[in-house]
């Protein structure tokens, strides 16, 4: 998609006043939405950073962030400038957007210390891979209070990994879509209808995403279409991401021989997804009594099922991601804790929290041990030299 170089120029001219937005988790994707919201969606980004530290070790690249569309050689390179990152100890204003990327199990600590800079008016949303960060954000963060924020939902396919000789640079390996949706208040109640979702647009959060539609592929929909791409994005992340991490590998070279053990994991999750996620796989009754043109149509039965997502997690992890090296994967060579609990883990958690038998999630929980096993060994071997 060459759009880098004219989008810029269209998005700043239609824009009357910048709006700005704060980035809590300035990795990877981080990065990769910063850069593109800065450049082509004429909006002022601000990353926070989670202690003075971190914050330093950004201004020694002074505060430069470079994104490489390695998908397509023929699009250049993307530099921007963050003059205005911040942290904890020194952050002072008031936080009307944020965007959530950091890693899934420090989500919470991460926020924390910027709660008192957030009103009900604040719009955040999560775009971290797996599941299970809303439930924690709602039990633990915002539990019984009177901060209750907006809260929004991301599912990031772009497959993107931080270069190991330019630590300020960020690899776009491949380029798929980020879905965007408003999260229900009730998580029994997943139902968007078409006027709810055109009641969002004029949220100033989702127009500034919504910027994004050609240079990210961003894309605005319902709460049960986005729950519907987000299990499928899940079931790839439960493939890809523990796999390369297990035998540290590149995405694509899991092609042609990884056919066997993704089918497992996605197997053995899909089952458990039919007693976690029971009202999106009873949506056909849902749709077929709603009013005609109230609900988008979605076939569920025909996309979450093993042999789509098989044919999916190797398209899209494999293939289109291919020269992507999975996150999960950088943070073990890295020596870093990783999202285990949160992806195949998460299945493993779903089977305890709905009283299903411990052996429903045997595989999954046998790949959550040896990702775990897999960094204890990298870090046991680094001590040892």
């Amino acid at each position: 998609m060459k759009v880098y170089s004219k989008q810029a120029q269209t998005n700043n001219q239609n824009m009357t006043a910048q709006p700005s937005v704060y980035i809590l988790g300035f990795g990877a994707i981080g990065s990769l939405l910063g850069v593109h919201l800065q450049k082509y969606g004429g909006t002022k980004v601000t990353p926070l950073f989670r202690s003075l530290g971190r914050l330093s070790d950004f201004k020694t690249n002074d505060y430069e962030v470079s994104i490489k569309p390695l998908y397509d050689s023929s699009l250049e390179i993307l530099t921007e400038r963050f003059p205005d990152a911040s942290c904890p100890e020194n952050f002072k204003g008031k936080i009307d957007n944020l965007i959530v990327t950091c890693k899934t199990y420090q989500t919470a600590d991460a926020l924390r210390p910027f709660l008192p800079y957030l009103d009900n008016n604040s719009n955040i949303i999560m775009i971290q891979n797996g599941l299970g960060v809303s439930e924690v954000l709602k039990e633990q963060v915002f539990n019984g209070g009177d901060l209750k924020p907006n809260l929004f939902q991301g599912v990031i396919a772009h497959g993107i990994f931080q270069d190991s000789e330019i630590k300020n640079q960020y690899n776009h390996a491949g380029f798929v879509d980020c879905k965007i949706s408003k999260l229900p208040e009730n998580d029994n109640d997943i139902i968007e209808t078409f006027a709810d979702l055109e009641a969002l647009k004029q949220n100033e959060l989702i127009k500034m995403l919504n910027s994004l539609d050609r240079s990210l592929g961003v894309v605005h929909m319902t709460y049960q279409e986005l729950l519907l791409g987000q299990l499928e994005k899940f079931l790839v992340n439960c493939c890809i991401n523990s796999v390369t991490s297990i035998i540290d590998c590149m995405n694509g070279e899991l092609a042609n021989c990884a056919g066997p053990i993704f089918q497992s994991i996605i197997e053995e999750a899909i089952n458990v997804f039919h007693t976690a996620y029971k009202p999106l796989f009873d949506y056909e009754d849902i749709y077929k009594g709603a009013k005609h043109g109230q609900l988008p149509k979605l076939n569920v039965a025909g996309r979450l099922n093993v042999t789509t997502m098989l044919e999916n997690t190797m398209h899209v992890g494999c293939v289109v991601n291919g020269g992507n090296s999975s996150s999960m994967r950088q943070d073990v060579l890295n020596l870093r804790e990783t999202e285990i609990d949160y992806i195949n883990g998460y299945v493993v958690t779903l089977c305890k929290k709905f009283s299903l038998p411990e052996s429903n999630a045997k595989v999954n929980r046998t790949i959550q041990e040896l990702v775990k096993l897999r960094l204890k060994l990298n870090q046991t071997r680094k001590a040892g030299q």
